[in-house]
């Protein structure tokens, strides 16, 4: 095994992924199934990665603003509502966003960021296997 063959192992992935549950445990349920999913399974899951992450954002816009804003809160609403029915697997996700303090929505943009690093990476064992 090749050198850069070593840094895309299976073995990898899951080191990764199992490291990443316990730093960001909202996305255990995505993140315990990354080792064994399929290339179309992880791709379908890399490509919602944008809008959660721009939902996230958008909620941290909201609590940056002092008072309330009626049309960020229906956005966000929204598009939860959206993913949800797309997205069974984020559910539990979207579900915790209108409860998330700005720790956690910062948790949760850190945490998006590096479970689609940890897709691309399972992708990429996928593609050269």
């Amino acid at each position: 095994m090749s050198s850069s063959n070593e840094k895309v192992s299976h073995h990898k992935v899951k080191e990764q992924s199992d490291d990443l549950r316990t730093k960001y445990p909202i996305f255990t349920a995505i993140l315990e199934r990354i080792p064994d999913m399929d290339l179309k399974e992880a791709l379908s899951v890399l490509v919602i990665v944008d809008p959660v992450r721009s939902l996230l954002k958008t909620h941290a816009t909201r609590l940056t603003f002092i008072g309330e804003d009626k049309n960020l809160d229906q956005v966000i609403e929204e598009s939860i509502n959206e993913l949800r029915k797309k997205h069974n697997l984020l559910a539990g996700i979207l579900e915790r966003i209108h409860k998330m303090d700005l720790n956690d929505t910062a948790v949760g943009i850190l945490g998006i960021d590096a479970m689609e690093s940890l897709l691309k990476l399972r992708m990429l064992v996928i593609l050269t296997s």
